[in-house]
C-alpha cells in the first residue's frame, strides 16, 4: 500500500495585504522520534510586524525562540507516533498579533528492505493529513512552492505523483501543479479566499515501472487564509423615526455585513456616528441608534441628518470603511396648544332672531402637524352660557371656532354677555408645561323695534245701562319696552 505524506518547506510564501503582524496559522514538521537538545525545528516566518517590537513566544518550556527566529529544543523531546503540538505566538507594537500551531509528526523509524538493508521508513499514520494554508491576493510573483509532496513508497520504489481536483484539471483552472518527479506543490495564481476559501487535491503516488496507483490516495485540503480586503457594508434602510422632545429613546438600527472570512476580526465592525451627537448616540457594537436629549423639537427642524461610518477590525484605525448618510424624522407630539390671534373679541347679534345663526369666526394658530389630531382644535364655552343660548363648533378646513347664537335674545333683559372661550385640541398635551388657552368674548345684544306692550293682555270692566255715547267707562295702559314708559301709549 503507498502511503502519501506533506513534507514543509521552510520557505513560506510571501504574504501580502495584512494588515497586522502575521505568521501562517499552522505548520506541521517530520521529525525524529527523539529530538535532542539544541535540535532546530524550523524559522518562524513573519509578515508585516516592526522587527524592533517582533515579540515571539512559544508556549511549550521544551522549545524556545532564538533572536533570528529559530524555534530550537532547549531540552531531549519524544515525540509519540500520535504526534505533538505546542503554539508559537507573534506580536509588535501593532497590538493584534497572531498565532500557529506547531504539529510534530513522528516521521520515521528503522526497518530493512527487501534487500535486507536498513532503511528510514515512515510510521503510518492515524489521522488525515494535515491541511496547507495559503493567503489570498498574493500578487506574486509566480510559480510560487508551497509544499513538497512526498509518497512512503519513495524509500524503495521509484515513483511519480499526480494531483487532480479543483484548482488543478477543474476550474478554476491552473490553479496548482504538482513535479510529477520531485513532488513539489507550487501556486500559479492569485487566489480570492471569497470566490474560493478552500481547495481539496487528490495525490497519487504511481509507481514509475508498472504505473500501478497506491490504495490510499492523499486528499490534501489547502485553505485559503484570508485578508482584509473587503470593506463593510451597510444594508437595509437608513430611514428611521422617532417622537421629538424625547430622551433615550431608540431611533432604529444600522446594520452591516462584511464578505470577509466570519472567524476573524475582518468583520468584527464598529459603529461610529460622525455628526449630530448633541441628540444622537449609537451603540458601537449594535449599530442602534438612540437619542440622547428631549430637545429634538419636530417645529423647529423635523429631519435630522446624521453620517454613520462602519469601520471592521472591531474599528482600528487600519480598518477598513464606509460611510452613509441617516435620516431621523421627527414624529409629532403635541406639545403645542392652539393660540389665539386676537387678546379678546367681540361680537354683536339682533334681539328676538329665531332660527340659529353665526355670529363669530375666532382664528387660532398651531405649530403642530396640520391635519393630525395635535393640531385640529375643540372649542369649549367655560363662561357665560348658563342658559344656553350658545354653541361653537370647529371650522374643518381652518380650524378656525365658529360661535352661534342657538335661541333668541331679550335686548330689554339683556344687553351683553360676557363668554369665555378655551381653544384645545382633540389630543392630550405632552413634553410640554404650556397649558389650554382662553380668551374672553363679549356678545352685544342689538335693540329692535317692537312697538308698545299692553300691561295686562286682558282688561274687565263693569258698565251701567243706558249710558250715553262718549261716557269713559275705563282706562287700557300700554308700555314701550325700549323706553318702559306708558306715555301716549293708551
Amino acid at each position: 500500500m503507498t502511503k502519501v505524506l506533506v513534507y514543509p518547506l521552510f520557505s513560506l510564501l510571501i504574504l501580502f495585504c495584512v494588515e497586522s503582524c502575521f505568521i501562517p496559522h499552522s505548520h506541521y514538521i517530520f521529525t525524529p522520534q527523539s529530538i535532542p537538545a539544541g535540535y532546530q525545528l524550523m524559522k518562524v516566518e513573519t509578515v508585516d510586524c516592526d522587527p524592533d517590537t517582533l515579540h515571539l513566544t512559544v508556549e511549550d518550556p521544551s522549545f524556545a525562540v532564538q533572536s533570528n527566529g529559530i524555534i530550537v529544543a532547549v531540552s531531549p523531546v519524544s515525540v509519540a507516533t500520535r504526534g505533538r503540538t505546542f503554539s508559537v505566538r507573534a506580536q509588535d507594537k501593532s497590538g493584534t498579533g497572531s498565532e500557529m500551531e506547531v504539529h510534530l509528526v513522528c516521521s520515521a523509524k528503522r526497518q530493512t528492505n527487501k534487500n535486507g538493508q536498513d532503511v528510514l521508513k515512515r510510521t503510518k499514520r492515524h489521522w488525515g493529513p494535515p491541511p496547507l494554508n495559503i493567503l489570498e491576493n498574493d500578487v506574486g510573483p509566480f510559480p510560487k512552492d508551497m509544499e513538497r509532496i512526498v509518497s512512503d513508497s519513495d524509500v524503495d520504489f521509484d515513483v511519480f505523483y499526480t494531483a487532480e481536483g479543483k484548482g488543478v484539471n477543474e476550474f478554476p483552472f491552473g490553479v496548482f501543479s504538482l513535479d510529477k518527479d520531485t513532488g513539489l506543490l507550487r501556486v500559479h495564481k492569485t487566489i480570492d479566499r471569497e470566490i474560493n476559501p478552500k481547495f481539496i487535491l487528490k495525490i497519487n503516488a504511481l509507481d514509475k515501472i508498472t504505473q500501478e496507483k497506491g490504495d490510499e490516495p492523499l486528499f490534501l485540503e489547502i485553505i485559503v487564509d484570508d485578508v482584509n480586503d473587503n470593506n463593510p457594508e451597510l444594508e437595509g434602510s437608513l430611514n428611521f423615526s422617532v417622537d421629538e422632545q424625547t430622551a433615550n429613546m431608540v431611533v432604529g438600527k444600522v446594520n452591516a455585513t462584511d464578505k470577509d472570512d466570519s472567524k476573524t476580526d475582518h468583520v468584527k465592525i464598529k459603529y461610529i456616528l460622525k455628526d449630530g451627537l448633541e441628540h444622537f448616540a449609537i451603540n458601537p457594537d449594535t449599530g442602534v441608534i438612540t437619542t440622547v436629549s428631549n430637545t429634538l423639537d419636530r417645529e423647529t427642524k423635523d429631519k435630522h441628518m446624521v453620517t454613520v461610518e462602519i469601520r471592521d477590525l472591531k474599528g482600528a484605525p487600519n480598518g477598513l470603511s464606509n460611510t452613509a448618510t441617516a435620516t431621523i424624522t421627527l414624529n409629532d407630539i403635541n406639545d403645542n396648544p392652539p393660540t389665539f390671534r386676537e387678546t379678546s373679541f367681540k361680537a354683536t347679534t339682533p334681539e328676538n332672531k329665531e332660527e340659529e345663526h353665526l355670529i363669530l369666526r375666532i382664528p387660532v394658530d398651531d405649530k403642530d402637524l396640520n391635519t393630525t389630531d395635535n393640531w385640529v382644535s375643540k372649542f369649549v364655552i367655560t363662561k357665560g352660557n348658563e342658559n344656553g343660548y350658545f354653541r361653537i363648533d370647529t371650522d374643518p378646513e381652518i380650524n378656525e371656532g365658529l360661535l352661534y347664537v342657538t335661541k333668541p335674545l331679550d335686548y330689554e333683559k339683556t344687553k351683553n354677555i360676557e363668554l369665555m372661550i378655551s381653544a384645545q385640541n382633540e389630543a392630550e398635551l405632552k413634553g410640554t408645561t404650556a397649558q389650554w388657552l382662553s380668551v374672553p368674548v363679549n356678545v352685544a345684544v342689538t335693540d329692535i323695534d317692537e312697538g308698545p306692550e299692553f300691561l295686562a293682555p286682558t282688561v274687565t270692566f263693569t258698565v251701567d245701562e243706558n249710558l250715553r255715547n262718549g261716557t269713559i267707562i275705563g282706562t287700557y295702559k300700554a308700555i314701550d319696552p325700549e323706553t318702559k314708559s306708558s306715555d301716549g301709549n293708551m
